[in-house]
């Protein structure tokens, strides 16, 4: 539907432009100064046109982009977790073997060392984890400001289209009320 629209405009604007060379042509052979200015107008409107449907289509891009730099951070935060998971398990299980080898010196030995190594592996873990999701976070903040600035660029964008449509409207306005002004003149 997007691209529909898109096209509908390009055609539109094409169409204006093409319009309103006619008219500064047939106003330059006949010496209607009005109906030259007319066809100047509706160039320069469909040029605004143009340029701000370009403007819109590039916030449209970054919008986009920002959306999957925003997915590609929440991936990257998951793995990071689950790699900080893997880490946990091959800590835990290092601590299980020492624990093991120490169990022939002395059962009471072997207990101490175990509940220590496990109560670390569990700290390292959920300090590994925890820097994960703060790294994550602090991620997803930036993109969602990336989001944010392109939303408000393709706002933006979108004011200006419209302003360049009201404008390039006066101007069209303006040239009929002269063009009329001309022809009651010239009656």
């Amino acid at each position: 539907m997007a691209e529909e629209d898109a096209s509908h405009r390009a055609r539109a604007g094409l169409r204006k432009s093409v319009v309103g060379k006619f008219k500064e042509f047939t106003g330059a052979l006949t010496r209607n100064n009005s109906l030259t200015t007319e066809g100047r107008l509706e160039q320069e409107e469909a040029n605004k046109l143009k340029e701000a449907d370009t403007s819109a289509r590039i916030a449209e891009a970054d919008a986009k982009q920002a959306t999957e730099h925003l997915e590609a951070v929440h991936e990257a935060g998951r793995q990071e977790r689950a790699a900080a998971e893997r880490q946990a398990d091959a800590t835990e299980t290092r601590a299980q073997q020492e624990a093991e080898m120490r169990k022939q010196e002395a059962e009471r030995e072997r207990q101490e060392h175990v509940a220590r190594e496990q109560a670390q592996a569990t700290r390292d873990a959920a300090l590994a984890e925890q820097r994960a999701r703060v790294r994550e976070n602090v991620e997803a903040a930036e993109v969602s400001a990336d989001v944010g600035d392109a939303h408000a660029e393709h706002g933006a964008a979108v004011t200006d289209a419209e302003r360049a449509r009201l404008e390039a409207e006066q101007e069209r306005r303006r040239a009929e009320a002269l063009e009329q002004a001309l022809d009651e003149h010239d009656r």
